[in-house]
């Protein structure tokens, strides 16, 4: 089942290849250019590279966040078009789920960290191998008050994402057994968008395009000002 795989949820933007054989190809760039500008090339250059049309996709895979609002926005709504234009199912993946799979082999804990800004992150915590099992809810939270949620665990955490090197120094000093990544395993990528979509598309569990939203789990400056201006 041929699967194309969408992130833009932060910056390193990505798009993936992948089919019950593995991943065919993956083109990632970690860039603060906007995706609006460099995803459809991304998108397009995969294909030709790879050898396929559109028309040969079976799936779609993409990441719902958090993240980015307008990166979010750009991935969900290009996954949208593709599969409605080429009539094809898709599926809507956690960003933070999908970088927690970077190291599904290990039994520690896993904490995946996106920067929310003001010394916020999203996060949520999971544990298990290859199947993981979320031991948190997804939440915007500040970086004190996480650590203080996690101080008794005495196992070890690995802290992932960009965003964790930030607070390295504070981590260590509150965090019982921290261990943290090589850079490529901070980021979030496609191609384990791609791996975890196909094997829900494989198992019959399909998103409703129309009713799929982006995970942003805070609102948007955009919709803060607006109810200010409006009295809400």
């Amino acid at each position: 089942m041929l699967t194309l795989a969408i992130d833009s949820s932060t910056n390193a933007g990505s798009v993936a290849l992948i089919s019950e054989d593995g991943l065919i190809g993956e083109n990632l760039l970690n860039l603060t250019d906007t995706h609006s500008q460099r995803l459809m090339p991304q998108l397009v250059n995969l294909l030709e590279e790879s050898g396929y049309k559109p028309q040969d996709l079976e799936g779609i895979g993409v990441g719902l966040g958090p993240g980015s609002f307008t990166g979010i926005r750009i991935g969900l709504t290009t996954a949208k078009t593709l599969a409605q234009a080429l009539e094809i199912p898709m599926i809507g993946i956690s960003t933070l789920e999908a970088m927690a799979y970077n190291l599904k082999y290990t039994s520690a804990y896993l904490c995946p960290m996106i920067d929310g800004r003001r010394d916020r992150v999203f996060t949520a915590l999971y544990k298990g191998e290859d199947y993981l099992e979320a031991q948190s809810q997804e939440s915007l939270i500040a970086i004190d008050n996480l650590l203080t949620e996690l101080v008794d665990i005495e196992e070890d955490i690995y802290f992932i994402g960009e965003v964790a090197n930030k607070h390295r120094d504070k981590i260590i000093k509150v965090i019982k057994n921290p261990k943290f990544v090589s850079s490529s395993f901070n980021l979030p990528k496609a191609s384990i968008i791609g791996e975890l979509s196909l094997r829900r598309l494989l198992e019959g569990k399909v998103d409703n395009l129309f009713t799929l939203t982006p995970n942003y789990l805070k609102r948007s400056q955009a919709e803060i000002q607006w109810e200010k201006k409006h009295n809400k």
